[in-house]
């Protein structure tokens, strides 16, 4: 998928919210070391592996997808239409219904999906999805890792600090990361407060543009 394109009022280009979180933080890159190296010496590949990963992930974003805009799609054939195997349909098939349990358990309601907003204060862009969970006004990222970074926590509160910025008389009165396991089961996160975080995703936009001059 191409990575969104954001300009600002005076039409000047500017970064992405994920694109700043990872071109300058690496705070997870040693667990993704360890990991990779865990691959090699179990006699795997760590590239096939991950390869096989991000396929199913991409395959339950799309369900998930599907199913909160109350649109129909057909759970094989979406899979095989993507590129997957039985193997990842299954896991993503997986992942999916637990997302279903985890929505009738919080009461989800998405309020809007993919909306697009740039911070003329901060000079950055996302495309944020927000949704009501008990009745309170979220933001969710949903991930079907094994771990869940800081630098998840990051993004979303930099993606709850640009709507804010938008609708101040609508603030973000909470943040969720939902973790999808291709077992079936989910782990959820509630943050009511990311304030600290914030401030880390702006020392990261003051970098961005810093390294350019260095």
């Amino acid at each position: 998928m191409p990575a969104n394109i954001y300009k600002n009022k005076d039409g000047k280009r500017i970064p992405g919210v994920t694109t700043i979180i990872g071109s300058n933080l690496g705070w997870s890159k040693g667990g993704l070391m360890h990991w990779a190296w865990e691959q090699g010496i179990n006699g795997l590949d760590y590239k096939e592996t991950r390869d096989k990963a991000a396929d199913t992930g991409t395959i339950a974003h799309a369900m998930v997808e599907h199913e909160v805009k109350g649109e129909q799609f057909e759970w094989p054939k979406m899979g095989y239409d993507m590129g997957g195997n039985d193997e990842q349909i299954k896991q993503a098939q997986n992942a999916f219904t637990s997302f279903c349990e985890w929505k009738e358990l919080v009461k989800f309601e998405l309020l809007f999906s993919e909306h697009t907003l740039v911070s003329e204060k901060h000079q950055y862009g996302g495309q944020i999805d927000l949704a009501a969970v008990q009745s309170k006004r979220a933001i969710i990222d949903i991930k079907t890792s094994n771990s869940v970074y800081a630098d998840h926590k990051i993004q979303i509160a930099a993606y709850g600090e640009l709507w804010n910025e938008h609708y101040s008389d609508q603030i973000i009165e909470a943040y969720y990361i939902l973790q999808l396991g291709k077992d079936g089961s989910f782990t959820y996160y509630y943050y009511p407060d990311l304030s600290k975080h914030f401030r880390a995703f702006l020392l990261l936009r003051e970098l961005h543009d810093l390294k350019k001059v260095l």
